[in-house]
């Protein structure tokens, strides 16, 4: 293969896989200590929320259902996604490092079904949330079993503290390497603010 077309060859691979990113949304708006937030997960929590706010205005107060299309309800929106997301990046990282991989995913799903135990919540996902049951389960039961485990870890060595673990998520902030390439918002150590 001659000099030209290997060059050829590589620019084409990058130009794919750089299409097939923009694409699918698989690039990363932030990294956390090293881990990725995907774009296209980050947009389905945003729409998952946005989607809740707006059938609870829409039943207690519909006149204020028209505040969820203002500019700065949608930003506060993602920021407290992003600052949601990095936190559970965060109490899983610490989770990975003091359970068996195989122990923490029995633990969650057990957290989950337990959750969920002897209720049909299908339809209710679907109308509030805007996704199935499965993701429901994925994008906010599981998180949530993750740091009600973490929670329950560190009670168990004895490491919280007054405060719990809002305490100790401050501690771990500060500490940890975040990157956020989302326009609008960056990490001031401790959490996601507006520029």
């Amino acid at each position: 293969m001659t000099p030209k077309r290997f060059i050829i060859l590589i620019l084409s691979v990058i130009v794919f896989g750089l299409s097939y990113l923009l694409i699918s949304q698989s690039y990363p708006i932030a990294f956390v200590n090293w881990q990725p937030i995907i774009f296209s997960s980050f947009k389905k929590d945003v729409l998952s929320a946005g989607s809740y706010y707006q059938k609870i205005l829409e039943t207690y107060d519909k006149n204020q259902a028209v505040v969820m299309n203002s500019k700065e309800v949608k930003q506060e929106i993602e920021r407290a996604v992003l600052d949601k997301l990095i936190e559970d990046k965060l109490i899983w990282r610490e989770l990975e490092k003091r359970l068996e991989n195989n122990d923490l995913k029995k633990m969650i799903n057990d957290k989950i079904e337990e959750a969920i135990k002897g209720k049909d919540i299908k339809k209710e996902v679907e109308v509030l949330y805007g996704i199935s049951l499965d993701e429901f389960k994925e994008r906010f039961l599981k998180p949530q079993a993750r740091r009600e485990i973490f929670e329950s870890r560190l009670q168990l060595e004895n490491n919280l503290s007054v405060g719990g673990l809002d305490n100790w998520l401050k501690k771990i902030k500060k500490q940890a390497k975040v990157v956020i390439f989302l326009p609008g918002f960056e990490w001031n150590g401790e959490g996601i603010i507006i520029k």
